[in-house]
């Protein structure tokens, strides 16, 4: 099932019939072309441009830093993208496609869980997003086992462009930036989607945009959780979650832990294990999951990822998270905070 994100100038209704939020305010035009939505600004439209010359250093070259403006905008409705701060009022839009089941969605007010103090707190705005293999708002009932074949049967190949082959079985682009397009610049994702069997109840959320002039990066926040453990952990059956960025500056995945590892079951990131196993935790606990679906599972904390672009490109960027092998044993993240920054490099994954 695809649900497709437009916006009508004229009404100011989305496709669906429901408000648009900004899209008469900011004087954006919206077309639909060739299955995405497309945002181009009218003229005189306000760009919506900040200059920090403070708070960040110049960026590369000693041109000004020069970011957009983002004031939240999820206060008022359950828009997806608005949960994670895209296509707010008056700040450049984004053409936003999801593609999965509607359940795979969930706009989440306040914190995850009920640890205090809340170690999953909106992190921009009022509410995140929850996006899921199986049913999203489940994450949020302690103690519910999360496992749902929601028949989303088996694709290979993944969603172009996204390419899972290495671009070297010894460099990185951020080592040779000529393999840039070539495959997988991190080489993070190969080693694990070829253990399995192809990705089942796979959700896509899909953004294209024309970067800023004076943004040279950008971040967001996640979270990682999976049903998966612990009785699965360190096996085939590893569900995935991709943060694929089609860019001049990267082509490949843009969320890994510090081992290469994509953020999964087995990343290294997985610091929240609510059960013990039999490979590095004989007794672990993680009372930080009370009040999730993950009470009995493992989870990550929030990390953030932050990546270089290149002023003025047309890039793609795709969240996908998707069971592996099986359709079942849901796997889930938490989204927030996406935002311009003035500095870029290859991509990075931290601990918030």
């Amino acid at each position: 099932m695809t649900s497709l994100t437009t916006f009508d100038p004229d009404t100011g209704s989305t496709s669906d019939g429901s408000t648009a939020t900004g899209a008469a305010d900011s004087g954006a035009v919206v077309s639909s072309t060739g299955g995405m939505a497309t945002t181009g600004a009218t003229a005189g439209s306000d760009p919506g441009f900040k200059f920090d010359l403070g708070a960040f250093p110049d960026a590369p070259g000693g041109e000004t830093c020069a970011v957009p403006t983002h004031v939240p905008c999820d206060g008022n409705d359950d828009d997806i993208w608005h949960a994670i701060g895209v296509n707010c009022p008056g700040e450049p839009q984004w053409a936003v496609q999801f593609n999965g089941n509607p359940q795979q969605t969930y706009v989440l007010a306040g914190p995850l869980g009920t640890y205090q103090p809340p170690p999953f707190p909106p992190l921009e705005g009022e509410k995140l997003l929850i996006l899921s293999s199986g049913v999203a708002q489940q994450l949020t009932v302690g103690g519910l086992y999360m496992s749902t074949d929601l028949g989303g049967f088996a694709q290979v190949p993944l969603p172009p462009p996204i390419n899972p082959n290495k671009v070297s079985q010894t460099e990185t682009c951020a080592q040779n930036p000529m393999l840039i397009g070539t495959g997988d610049c991190s080489n993070t994702i190969y080693d694990q989607w070829s253990q399995g069997s192809g990705a089942y109840d796979l959700a896509e959320m899909r953004m294209q945009i024309e970067v800023p002039q004076g943004a040279y990066g950008f971040h967001y926040n996640l979270a990682f959780f999976s049903t998966e453990y612990p009785v699965y952990y360190k096996t085939q059956f590893n569900d995935m979650y991709i943060a694929w960025l089609d860019s001049e500056a990267w082509t490949g995945n843009i969320s890994f832990d510090e081992m290469g590892n994509p953020i999964s079951l087995n990343a290294g990131f997985l610091d929240y294990k609510d059960a013990p196993n039999n490979y590095d935790c004989p007794n672990c606990s993680a009372p930080e999951l009370s009040g999730t679906a993950m009470e009995g599972h493992a989870g990550t904390k929030w990390l953030t990822t932050t990546a270089g672009v290149v002023p003025g490109e047309t890039i793609t960027l795709q969240f996908v998270i998707f069971d592996l092998s099986d359709g079942i044993l849901d796997s889930t993240v938490i989204l927030d905070n996406f935002g311009w920054d003035c500095e870029g490099g290859p991509p990075v994954t931290v601990p918030k």
